[in-house]
């Protein structure tokens, strides 16, 4: 199997958000996106598959001399292998990828975060990091329009841990900040017993609030001239968009099942995005 048959495998499910969000780009930076995300999904699910620290921080290091090995065009890895020539053609930072990781790392070693300061940091060093080899790969015409990535790219993360609330909770990791359980009395053992309170209603209605803010926010950074060609990214918004209004329409019920969109739905919305 060729690095970019790897990526498409493991990313491109037929149905999926970012399947819908791809078919917007044109090739061969459909192609890089791909990769991109690939090289995103192998380092996360470090996060979520190893519960050994030593097992974490040996993958870890493997990534960290990977990531030396692809600014050397001397990569192993496939997603690593079909990003060498990309970091070329579309002037990758490295540096970006160096912070990939170390985002990566800092979310191997906390299960908790005390305040939401810290949580947006960790995701814009993830997923922000994320959109913004995104947004350099289909090109970009004014600064402000990076602000706009890093602001998609939290609010993404921040949808998928909203969504994945349940599966992360079973895991032991808890991503609403302590500050918030307490703002809103909640405690972490009523989570854990899965109990969908009033009060656990209205925190979560907090994180949708926010995230919502999160979306238009950056849709405000981004320049008119950035429009069309990050149209990826806007049809990514749309999505989750979409699906925070059906998770508030569902008054909540994250204990019980994660709210997903029909494929054609996603295919209706991202044709309407212009």
């Amino acid at each position: 199997m060729n690095p970019q048959a790897y990526c498409n495998e493991k990313v491109l499910r037929a149905g999926s958000s970012l399947y819908y969000s791809l078919r917007v780009v044109p090739s061969p930076q459909r192609e890089v996106l791909i990769a991109l995300h690939t090289l995103f999904h192998e380092l996360a699910e470090i996060v979520e598959e190893c519960h050994d620290p030593k097992v974490a921080n040996i993958k870890l290091d493997w990534w960290r001399n990977e990531l030396i090995a692809l600014a050397q065009n001397t990569a192993r890895h496939p997603a690593a292998q079909a990003l060498s020539q990309a970091i070329q053609d579309y002037r990758l930072p490295l540096h970006y990828f160096e912070e990939l990781l170390e985002g990566i790392i800092d979310n191997t070693q906390r299960a908790r975060y005390t305040s939401f300061s810290q949580l947006e940091t960790n995701c814009k060093r993830t997923s922000g990091i994320l959109q913004l080899l995104c947004t350099a790969t289909l090109g970009y015409q004014q600064e402000s329009t990076l602000k706009y990535a890093e602001q998609l790219g939290i609010a993404l993360q921040l949808t998928y841990l909203l969504r994945h609330f349940r599966q992360h909770l079973h895991q032991g990791r808890i991503y609403i900040p302590q500050e918030e359980l307490a703002q809103f009395f909640v405690t972490e053992q009523t989570l854990f017993d899965e109990n969908c309170s009033e009060k656990v209603q209205a925190l979560f209605a907090f994180q949708t609030t926010r995230i919502r803010a999160y979306f238009h926010n950056a849709l405000k950074y981004l320049a008119k001239d950035d429009c069309a060609t990050q149209r990826f990214g806007r049809v990514r918004a749309k999505l989750a968009l979409s699906t925070l209004q059906e998770i508030e329409a569902d008054g909540y019920q994250l204990f019980k099942h994660q709210i997903h969109l029909t494929p054609l739905r996603k295919l209706w919305l991202a044709w309407r995005v212009r």
